[in-house]
């Protein structure tokens, strides 16, 4: 159940690279969820999670793969999250049976609302932890539109997240980009999904359910 746990916080540091999206085509028919069309990222965490982590993508974010690799306390956190069209997907190569899936919760406000004002659903998921826009600021050398709240901040660059400062359940955590390549080829091989891998399902980022689950581990981390 810790690893589930991990699984959770994970998908809650994704979310705000998946969640930040302001890109549509001039038709307004493709979504692109950055504003770069392909780009490998990388990330180092500090603080109560420590560790680093890389970013795959192309076709604007529709495909997109995250390797991580980060350890808190005693507990390590190893595995991928690949998100292709609709659906995003969590798993430990070495644990086959603990695998996840979940809607892409873009796509699925999408679908519900029949709205394409992503900047707006960006502010309402940010909302949803106490974060509001305040102003930019500068990270290697990009201006970046910046989420502020009690939890923390997060700075964005065209969709990318580039540096995230969270106190979440009384853990501090710090992550941000080391090395940052655009629009450079990218090996397809990052976005296949394991067919070893067997996948649960997972509620959305907030949903109730979701909410639910972790509470669930909290309480069981308590007794």
């Amino acid at each position: 159940m810790k690893n589930h746990k991990c699984f959770l916080l994970t998908i809650l540091s994704l979310a705000f690279v998946l969640l930040t999206v302001n890109k549509l085509n001039a038709q307004g028919e493709a979504l692109k969820l950055y504003g770069i069309k392909s780009g490998i990222i990388e990330y180092k965490y500090t603080g109560d999670e420590v560790g680093k982590a890389i970013l795959y993508f192309e076709e604007y974010g529709n495909k997109s793969a995250m390797n991580m690799d980060t350890k808190r306390g005693t507990e390590t956190n190893k595995g991928w999250v690949i998100s292709q069209g609709e659906y995003q997907y969590m798993f430990d190569p070495s644990k086959p049976n603990e695998g996840w899936k979940l809607k892409n919760p873009i796509i699925e406000w999408i679908h519900q609302t029949g709205h394409k004002d992503i900047e707006k659903f960006t502010e309402e998921t940010y909302a949803k932890l106490g974060m509001k826009k305040a102003g930019t600021e500068k990270f290697l050398d990009k201006e970046c539109p910046a989420y502020k709240g009690d939890m923390g901040k997060v700075l964005i660059w065209n969709g990318i997240l580039m540096y995230m400062e969270m106190n979440f359940g009384g853990m501090k955590s710090k992550q941000e980009v080391t090395s940052i390549k655009v629009n450079v080829p990218v090996d397809k091989k990052y976005f296949e999904i394991p067919k070893n891998i067997k996948f649960s399902d997972l509620p959305m980022f907030g949903t109730e359910g979701y909410e639910f689950e972790i509470e669930e581990e909290d309480d069981e981390g308590l007794e």
